[in-house]
C-alpha cells in the first residue's frame, strides 16, 4: 500500500452518476488508494450487485419518489436517505491480491470502527450469526453479517465489495439518522416480512452520539481511522479527466439504463 491517497469530498448527485463515478474510479485505479464521500440528490433505493429486481415494488419506488439503482457491488438493498455514503477503492496488489474478500472486509472495517471510535463511540465487530429459519430480508441494514461494524447491538454502517481487475472496491452507507417509515412499502409484499422483523437491529448516529453530527465531523474520523489502522494518509484532491469523463459514460449507458436495473 502507499503511504498516501486520495480524498474526494463530493456533493450530491444522482444515483446512476455516483454509481458511474465509483466503477470509473475502480476500472480507472492504478497505483494509488482513493476515499471518496458522497450523497444523494434524491432518496434512491440502491440494488445489490446480482440481488433480484423482483425483491423490489418499483411502482412504490415511483410512487414514493424514490430512485431506482443497481450498484457495481454485491449485498441487498439499501435506502440511501439519511447517511453519508463512502466508497474505498484500493489498487488490487499485496497484500489484497493474498488475502480473501472475508479478511480485505474485516481489514477495512477495522478502519471504520477506529473512525467510529474517533466520534467518541463504543463500537464492536459483528460476529457470523448462526442460521435462521426463513428467507434473508431483501435490505441489507437488517441483516448483520461477520465483521459488521455495530454500535451497541445495533448495524450503523452497511457495506458491499467487489473486485475488478486492477482495484477493489467497497461502498458503504454511514447512517446519520435512521427513520423506518415508508422502506417496507418499497419491497414486494412477499419479502416484507422478514424485513420487518429485523429492523429492530438498525441504528443511527444520532441515536448513538444523541445528536446529529455534521456530514464534515464523520468524514473527518472516517479518514483519520484509515488512516490509524491502515497506514494510509489520505489527501484531499479532485477527479481525473478521465475518470470523469468514464464516470458520464457509464452513467448513461448502464446506471441510467432500465434494461442494467431489471437485469436479473
Amino acid at each position: 500500500m502507499p503511504y498516501t491517497g486520495r480524498l474526494l469530498r463530493m456533493d450530491v448527485a444522482t444515483g446512476p452518476t455516483n454509481m458511474g463515478v465509483d466503477e470509473a474510479l475502480a476500472t480507472l485505479c492504478r497505483e494509488s488508494a482513493t476515499l471518496r464521500f458522497y450523497a444523494w440528490e434524491a432518496p434512491t433505493l440502491s440494488i445489490g450487485y446480482s440481488q433480484r429486481s423482483n425483491d423490489i415494488d418499483p411502482s412504490a419506488c415511483r410512487k414514493s419518489t424514490v430512485y431506482l439503482v443497481r450498484r457495481p457491488t454485491g449485498g441487498r438493498a439499501v435506502l440511501h436517505r439519511q447517511e453519508l455514503t463512502y466508497s474505498l477503492v484500493l489498487p488490487l496488489r499485496p497484500p489484497w491480491t493474498k488475502i480473501s474478500i472475508v479478511e480485505s472486509y474485516r481489514q477495512i472495517n477495522a478502519c471504520l470502527l477506529r473512525g467510529l471510535e474517533l466520534l467518541g463511540l463504543e463500537v464492536r465487530v459483528g460476529r457470523r450469526p448462526r442460521p435462521v429459519d426463513g428467507a434473508l430480508s431483501a435490505f441489507c441494514f437488517s441483516a448483520i453479517s461477520q465483521y459488521e461494524v455495530l454500535v451497541g447491538r445495533k448495524k450503523v454502517i452497511g457495506s458491499a465489495q467487489r473486485r475488478f481487475p486492477t482495484a477493489l472496491l467497497q461502498q458503504g452507507s454511514i447512517l446519520l439518522d435512521f427513520d423506518p417509515v415508508g422502506i417496507l412499502d418499497l419491497l414486494r409484499p412477499t419479502e416484507r416480512a422478514a424485513a420487518a422483523d429485523a429492523l429492530g437491529t438498525v441504528g443511527s448516529l444520532r441515536e448513538a452520539l444523541g445528536r446529529l453530527p455534521h456530514r464534515l465531523e464523520v468524514e473527518t474520523a472516517i479518514r483519520n481511522g484509515f488512516a490509524e489502522e491502515m497506514g494510509v494518509e489520505f489527501v484531499e484532491g479532485e477527479l481525473r479527466p478521465e475518470e470523469l469523463r468514464l464516470s458520464v459514460e457509464l452513467a448513461t449507458t448502464r446506471y441510467g439504463s432500465e434494461d442494467w436495473t431489471f437485469r436479473r
